[in-house]
């Protein structure tokens, strides 16, 4: 069971480290190189889909989505190092959404939002939340299965 749990703080970790770099490497670019990575990404939904999204509600979405990856992944590496499963994980998430922010508004034609921290952050909880309901699954199944073990023991 330990090795369990040192394979799943590595992997976690190494995803989150994974993650931050994504991340930043989107908040390196230009502003001009950011509008035509969402700008294509757009063209490709619109094909496919139709014109159901704006380029500024997609990229929205892609601040919320990376973030919720993170709070996921930041979940999976507090609980299987520390082993809790609580909220805490959104502290460092925030603090990297913030970072984030500051680091593009020294990008040229990029700027620090204080909404897209807000969004970030929402993302990473709602990541946090999906995290914490799989354990709690998890858990849940592991003593129903160890209560049927123990019936067929005891009977």
């Amino acid at each position: 069971m330990k090795n369990a749990r040192i394979f799943g703080a590595v992997f976690f970790w190494l995803l989150c480290a994974v993650i931050m770099y994504v991340i930043f490497r989107f908040s390196s670019e230009t502003g001009e190189e950011s509008k035509q990575v969402s700008e294509g990404l757009l063209s490709v939904i619109i094909e496919y889909i139709g014109n159901v999204i704006s380029h500024n509600v997609l990229r929205k979405i892609a601040h919320f989505a990376e973030y919720a990856t993170l709070g996921f992944c930041m979940s999976g590496a507090i609980y299987f190092s520390f082993g809790k499963r609580n909220f805490v994980s959104i502290i460092p998430c925030a603090v990297y959404a913030l970072g984030d922010e500051i680091h593009q508004y020294f990008v040229p034609e990029r700027a620090c939002r204080v909404f897209d921290i807000f969004i970030d952050t929402c993302g990473s909880a709602v990541g946090i939340l999906i995290f914490l309901l799989i354990a709690f699954l998890i858990k849940k199944l592991q003593k129903s299965k160890t209560k049927k073990t123990q019936f067929r023991t005891e009977g």
